[in-house]
């Protein structure tokens, strides 16, 4: 069943269809730059998400021939006339905006998918890195911007970057706009694979079926655990472990999945 779920806002759009949830950052015009409607127009939609039992698998890219190049750079400019206090305020407010909208990537029980092709810049980066899969196109160049601007990262970039590269590259992109290659990326473990830009769609259709089609409960938890141990001691971990477990075991998919293996065929998950 396809919805079409509408956007708040043309320049996000979002559908669901076959298990898949779907988010296309939509100013092609201005590389996708994020806008304000655009931030809560994607808050509002995950947030449906996350109750939603069509919904397995969550998808994030960019209309066109680019991912997003961070924030809407034209729109700073608009506030560089303002006093300093003002600038302060609101730039401050602006980067509290996303608080929910990152908490929502680390906690949904359901897998999400970013494909990245051309510029991914400034916060976007922290998008890509919040994401629980990464597929590159040979194109895709990522960059911390916000050094150029007088201006320090955000968009969770400084959370999740020294976990998934390191520290030291983390400082070299983030203090220095050091560049990444599509390469180099998927080398130091911001994406998990690299495509020709020709081959990147297929790649992601074929991985979002495989999600779609997997044991979610399972899935879901294992997302929450990996997310969790982070932060967690061995005995709090464990102890979340043997929760997700207990979730696991009286699952529809758990029968399934052993039904499957006794009878020697491939397992038929229905996400429940």
């Amino acid at each position: 069943m396809s919805t079409g779920a509408e956007s708040l806002t043309p320049e996000l759009l979002t559908e669901v269809a076959g298990g898949i949830a779907r988010i296309t950052f939509n100013r092609p015009a201005a590389r996708n730059a994020l806008t304000q409607p655009m931030v809560h127009a994607m808050i509002a939609f995950l947030r449906a998400c996350e109750h939603r039992e069509d919904v397995r698998v969550i998808l994030l890219s960019g209309a066109g021939d680019h991912f997003m190049a961070g924030g809407d750079v034209k729109g700073f400019a608009e506030a560089a006339g303002a006093g300093p206090e003002e600038r302060r305020a609101r730039f401050e407010a602006l980067a509290l905006d996303v608080l929910p909208l990152f908490a929502l990537m680390e906690r949904i029980a359901k897998p999400i998918v970013a494909k990245v092709r051309g510029a991914c810049a400034g916060a976007s980066v922290g998008y890509v890195a919040a994401a629980d899969f990464v597929l590159v196109s040979d194109t895709a160049l990522l960059v911390v911007a916000n050094a150029a601007l007088g201006m320090s990262p955000d968009g969770a970039t400084t959370w999740h970057l020294p976990r998934i590269v390191g520290p030291r590259i983390a400082k070299q992109m983030c203090l220095l706009g050091e560049r990444l290659s599509a390469a180099q990326a998927v080398a130091c473990g911001l994406a998990n694979w690299l495509y020709p830009d020709a081959e990147l769609d297929a790649a992601t259709e074929a991985l979002l079926r495989r999600l779609a089609d997997g044991p979610s409960v399972a899935l879901g938890q294992a997302k929450q655990l990996l997310n969790a141990s982070l932060g967690n001691g061995l005995a709090e971990q464990l102890a979340l472990e043997a929760r997700a477990a207990g979730i696991g075991g009286a699952s529809e998919d758990f029968a399934e999945g052993v039904a499957s293996f006794v009878e020697k065929r491939a397992p038929r998950f229905k996400g429940r």
